[in-house]
This record gives C-alpha cells, structure tokens and sequence, in this order.
C-alpha cells in the first residue's frame, strides 16, 4: 500500500504546476522529467493517531525520504533503508524510482476529496485490497529541471560507528 501512495504523492506534487493535466501519463511524464521536492504528511482516517510526516526529493531515477527516524535513499541502482533510532542500514539492489512509479492510473482513481492549490496538493487514498482509508497532504512542493547528479543521493556507510548494523542484501 505505501508503494502505492507513494507513487500518488509523487504524481500529484509534480502536477501542481500544470494543475489543470488531468492525464496520468502525462503526470508521470511531469515526474520523469523534473526534479520534485515535497513534504508531507500521512495518517490513516479511522486512527489518527497513526500518522508520519517527512520530506521527499526525486531527481530522475534517484530518491531521497525522509521521516521519524528513517530515511531512504536512492541513487537508481542502490537504495539503503537507514533507521537511525536502531542504527540499522538495509542495502538493496534497486531500480530506482521505477520501483514505485508503476502504472498511475491505477492510483489516481482512488482519492476521494482530492484538493490541488499552487502550494498544496490533500485528499484520501483508499486502498480497496486492505479496506484502508489514509489521508495525505503534500505542501512545500517545488518543481526543477533534473540535476542529473546521484552525489546527494547516495549514502556512505564508512562514516558510521561500530555500533551500526548494516546489511546489505545485494
């Protein structure tokens, strides 16, 4: 189901310029050929009191997102999952954003009350499979042509202590 939002925040934070592209496509096009930055913020409707915050940066096929303790970060071919409350480190072998940035019309069709101002993009996500309803708005959204660099994107584990865990799953 995150797989799923995610690919949603990413489509709608890259419309906001063009807000009148009612086209998925043409949305993840957007996406695919801009640098996109956003924060946001998720709680499931029937527990508010389950909820996340963070920030996201997409640059082509790399990602950075972060939220309470953890971050992920992409450089399109490795992404390592950081926890740092448990000081752990996941590397895995990736695809970048291709991993999450599947087939968007699968996923626009699913928000109720979806609102989209030049600065804020809110709604509801229903995910029928699970029956779960979350809500979500993204703020702070900035469009840029892509830089092309994947420096930012890339997390060096030799700078970590002895203490850390880090497995890596290549």
């Amino acid at each position: 189901m995150m797989k799923r939002l995610f690919t949603l925040m990413l489509l709608l934070a890259a419309a906001l310029p063009l807000a009148a592209q009612k086209d998925a496509a043409s949305l993840k096009a957007l996406v695919d050929s801009n640098r996109v930055s956003f924060k946001y913020t998720l709680s499931a409707k029937d527990m508010p009191q389950i909820s996340t915050t963070g920030t996201v940066i997409l640059d082509g096929p790399c990602y950075h997102l972060s939220t309470k303790g953890a971050e992920i970060w992409c450089d399109g071919t490795t992404k390592w999952t950081v926890d740092t409350e448990a000081k752990e480190v996941y590397i895995e072998s990736s695809e970048g954003t291709r991993e999450f940035m599947v087939d968007p019309t699968a996923h626009l069709d699913r928000v109720d009350g979806l609102k989209v101002s030049e600065k804020q993009v809110s709604g509801v996500y229903n995910e029928v499979t699970q029956g779960a309803a979350v809500a979500f708005k993204l703020t702070s959204i900035k469009s840029s042509p892509l830089t092309g660099g994947t420096r930012e994107f890339f997390f060096d584990v030799s700078t970590l202590g002895d203490e850390w865990v880090i497995t890596d799953l290549r």
